[in-house]
């Protein structure tokens, strides 16, 4: 990948972050009230369904309990999702090797 092309990523990722905590604030911060122990629970929960392609994932709420522990400067508990950060890894790969595989060269 250029540089280029990474800086246009970062970017995208820089306006989508800044439009999900807009957003969350405009409708008025829904986890403000929890322990940081329960957000991270939430959290958890909502990568497990993601993870498991559960029609219980909620792709908002994930978006909103990781904005609000970066509101609370709160790092992600990367350590309680090990195997569910695992499935999505992989998925992702195959879904890039898809994508490379039927993009012309």
């Amino acid at each position: 990948m250029t540089d280029q092309a990474r800086e246009a990523i970062e970017l995208l990722l820089k306006n989508r972050q800044s439009e999900r905590r807009q957003s969350y604030l405009v409708r008025g911060r829904r986890y403000e009230r929890l322990s940081a122990d329960d957000l991270c629970k939430l959290w958890a929960e909502q990568m497990n369904r993601w993870a498991d392609d559960s029609i219980s994932f909620d792709q908002r709420a994930l978006n909103d309990l990781g904005v609000e522990m970066g509101l609370r400067d709160m790092s992600p508990p990367l350590d309680w999702i090990a195997e569910a950060r695992q499935k999505i890894l992989a998925k992702s790969g195959q879904a890039l090797a898809a994508v490379l595989q039927a993009t012309p060269e």
